[in-house]
């Protein structure tokens, strides 16, 4: 069955915390949602929507949305009128890891993009009965703010979060379409990761990119990888690695599992021409199918290479 493609946008109500390694006493955030956090928060939100009285059924759910829905990461975007424009992440031999506003040629480093997005809040555990905190633990964790700071015209905007979902049924593209609100990320008990939906509608590209929509998984045609791809997918590349853990999907499973023994190249890492000799390497498109997890593999290699994510978390 042929793919849709659908372009959503949504509104951070709230502070929005998706963690990464922390540095000493900071829990740093990740500018951008990983389709897994997305996967697991509309699996949430469908099955508890669908229940009455009966607990809801997380595992079907889940898995119908494995099957028939592919989710890219959602990055952060400004509002430009009634549209929203993404921040995309890429690599440059010269500048590192920046941002570029898609559609134009203008990038920001990643030091100030943070900047420009992310606060932080102190927290710590107190002892019930004393209320007193031991030393040494109070920490500060990042958050994306749900305001953009330091805009140069001095107008406050809000912070939104693009990104695009493959579809392989209608009816769960007016699921989702009712998906008003919607929690994500961690401390959501606390009221952070409250989002709104703007818009889903139809779409041609993904951030500009060329798609296949008629073959088993939907196909990017990219240079610049907008999600975590594992390390023996491409021969060379500039950018960041990093391992990745998760909950186990089996529930008799309940330790933190690395989702591949390889560390992973996050995304924004470029794809480079793999010739020896060559004074400058270029940077070329490869074509990349999106598994369930959210993960890109390269499509002329998918068959040949252990696929991660079969045990990322539920």
């Amino acid at each position: 069955m042929r793919w849709t493609l659908w372009r959503w946008v949504w509104k951070l109500e709230s502070p929005l915390y998706i963690g990464m390694p922390p540095a000493g006493s900071l829990n740093r955030c990740r500018l951008y949602v990983p389709a897994r956090n997305i996967w697991a928060a509309i699996t949430e939100k469908l099955a508890r929507g669908k229940s009455s009285n009966s607990f809801p059924d997380y595992e079907q759910v889940g898995k119908c949305l494995r099957e028939n829905a592919r989710f890219t990461y959602l990055f952060p975007a400004e509002s430009r009128g009634k549209d929203w424009i993404a921040w995309l992440p890429e690599f440059a031999e010269e500048d590192g890891l920046r941002w570029r506003k898609c559609g134009t040629q203008e990038t920001k480093s990643d030091r100030d993009f943070r900047g420009m997005l992310l606060d932080t809040r102190p927290g710590t555990a107190l002892e019930p009965t004393s209320r007193t905190a031991a030393e040494g633990t109070l920490r500060e964790t990042e958050c994306v703010y749900a305001l953009w700071r330091h805009q140069a015209e001095g107008e406050t905007k809000p912070v939104g979060l693009v990104g695009y979902v493959f579809l392989r049924e209608q009816k769960l593209a007016c699921d989702l379409k009712k998906i008003e609100r919607l929690a994500i990320g961690g401390d959501t008990r606390y009221g952070l990761g409250r989002l709104k939906q703007v818009n889903m509608e139809q779409a041609a590209d993904v951030f500009g990119l060329t798609v296949v929509l008629d073959k088993k998984d939907p196909i990017v045609r990219s240079k610049t990888v907008l999600a975590h791809i594992p390390q023996n997918c491409a021969p060379c590349m500039r950018g960041g690695l990093e391992i990745l853990a998760g909950w186990k999907r089996d529930a008799s499973k309940k330790t933190l599992e690395k989702l591949c023994e390889k560390p992973f190249w996050t995304p924004g890492s470029v794809v480079l021409t793999d010739e020896q000799g060559q004074e400058r390497q270029r940077e070329q498109e490869l074509d990349w199918e999106i598994s369930e997890d959210g993960f890109w593999i390269r499509s002329d290699e998918r068959s040949g290479a252990a696929t991660p994510g079969d045990d990322s978390p539920a």
